[in-house]
């Protein structure tokens, strides 16, 4: 369980509640006599966690860890869903917002080669992004936007203690690639733009 509260960077008082649950077992989710307080036993991850502050921002998300994918090997498999609301200013009066939804699945798979400490994760993120009256990106204030993403992550994590490390090391390496957006839709607006007489 996760309480707390913070002050600062023009919002105020910021309150979070987040409940995670790290031996969930999503196929007795419909067995009701193994709820206590929810179906345990798989080792799998069930996360919910929540920010507000009035109303100037919140924020919720969600978060699935299934770590034994096909039960024979250690390949991860995370889901999460996430929404994020941005006012437009922090006076007396709200002006606009912004609110991005997203939802993403990662895979996770432990390489035998250079050693049994490397993993190698693949992601897709999508973001969804409605505006109004709200100046976050250079040139577009209205509307709404999309966001498709692949991310690639090498990383190798040899420390003996996750809470106390005395010994080894973490190192990654991420990649992410998105869709030439700017290739394929600004020729195509350009075409059609109105033309201005000088």
């Amino acid at each position: 369980m996760e309480l707390q509260a913070g002050f600062g960077g023009g919002l105020g008082v910021t309150g979070t509640i987040g409940v995670s649950f790290n031996n969930f077992a999503l196929k007795n989710i419909a067995n009701l006599k193994e709820w206590d307080p929810l179906p345990m036993g798989d080792g799998q991850k069930l996360s919910i966690r929540g920010q507000a502050n009035g109303r100037w921002y919140n924020s919720i998300n969600a978060g699935f860890t299934e770590p034994w994918l096909g039960g024979k090997k250690p390949n991860a498999l995370s889901l999460n869903v996430y929404r994020t609301y941005f006012a437009g200013n922090f006076g007396s009066t709200i002006s606009g917002h912004m609110t991005t939804v997203g939802a993403g699945v990662t895979l996770s798979k432990r390489l035998r080669w250079p050693d049994d400490f490397f993993v190698i994760s693949y992601g897709l993120n999508y973001q969804l992004y409605n505006i109004k009256d709200y100046s976050f990106f250079e040139d577009f204030s209205n509307g709404v936007a999309n966001n498709l993403s692949l991310n690639i992550v090498l990383q190798r994590n040899s420390i003996d203690q996750p809470l106390f490390p005395r010994s080894g090391s973490n190192i990654s390496l991420s990649l992410q690639f998105t869709a030439p957006y700017s290739l394929v839709f600004e020729p195509r607006l350009r075409k059609f733009a109105p033309q201005q007489k000088i």
